[in-house]
């Protein structure tokens, strides 16, 4: 009886001294010191967030840019882990990662040619990269971004420019060849009466006022040439359906349908200038099934990856 009195006795003495220790909080006091050392521990694999990091940046000065940027601070996006291409450290990402992206690429076959898409939906509103000298890399070949002409002179004497590229803008790049590199604008399907390119430069040309051609005293016969003549299309002055002895129209036909006079009459239209450029490579640089297509900038450094 007195042994069972002792161990009853011995029982509620180590139960108060557990409900005193969690209630004093002593041994959360006494853990303290290897807590901090497993956190610590921890933290060096998985506390380090990924949107902290930028490219070109890892812990180090960021990598320099040659490429002129306006209204842009290149590698200022935080860039989650996840989105770093295999084979690829965040040390060999550009300031300009997935900034200008690679929205297409597919290559050419025997009955049609290929194309590659460069576009720019993630600058600011006024922000402009300049791209020329950026590298198209795949697995068996390369194309480096060339210069283009921005705004066609009449003249035809514009000398190319590096590519501006800005917002919402896009750069085709061709593996036919054509005679040279060019931004798109709203009159330009003029120049491919003389220059052909495959693909043919589109005919969206802005139509003649036809309220404005009536009043003009011409011939029903001539009138009715004007309002045949489709898009961006030059009249053919040996026509017989053009009135022979209808001065006018005939002096009004050779002034008004060609690239300049509807330069002269659009060149300062907000949207005269197109979103596009077209670049012609002369040769195709994909892997006629599969590729992973590699876009760097002047440095080097990864700005995009697309796969097919």
């Amino acid at each position: 009886m007195g042994n069972k009195i002792i161990i009853i006795l011995f029982c509620v003495f180590v139960l108060g001294v557990v409900v005193y220790v969690i209630s004093s909080n002593v041994l959360g006091k006494f853990t303290a010191p290897f807590g901090a050392i497993i956190h610590y521990k921890a933290s060096d694999w998985f506390t380090t967030p990924s949107s902290t990091l930028t490219a070109g940046n890892s812990g180090t000065a960021p990598k320099t840019q040659s490429s002129a940027v306006s209204g842009y601070a290149g590698g200022s996006i935080a860039i989650s882990t996840s989105e770093i291409p295999f084979g690829f450290t965040l040390a060999e990402l550009s300031p300009y990662f997935q900034e200008v992206r690679i929205s297409s690429a597919w290559p050419a076959n025997y009955s049609a040619y290929g194309e590659i898409i460069l576009s720019s939906y993630s600058l600011g509103a006024s922000a402009t990269i300049d791209i020329t000298g950026w590298q198209i890399k795949t697995n068996r070949s390369g194309e480096y971004v060339p210069q283009a002409i921005d705004l066609y002179d009449p003249s035809g004497l514009s000398a190319p420019t590096d590519i501006l590229l800005g917002r919402g803008q896009y750069v085709y790049l061709y593996s036919s060849s054509g005679p040279f590199n060019l931004r798109l604008n709203k009159c330009i399907g003029y120049i491919g009466n003389t220059n052909k390119t495959t693909p043919a430069l589109p005919q969206n040309c802005p139509y003649i006022d036809q309220s404005a051609i009536s009043k003009l005293g011409f011939t029903g016969a001539c009138e009715t040439y004007i309002y045949s003549l489709g898009s961006c299309q030059v009249p053919d002055m040996n026509s017989m359906r053009i009135p022979s002895n209808d001065y006018a129209c005939r002096d009004y036909l050779v002034n008004n349908f060609n690239y300049k006079a509807c330069f002269l009459a659009h060149v300062g239209d907000a949207d005269f200038l197109s979103n596009q450029w077209w670049v012609w490579m002369g040769g195709s640089p994909l892997d006629p099934y599969h590729d992973i297509v590699n876009l760097f900038d002047r440095n080097g450094l990864l700005v995009d990856q697309y796969s097919y």
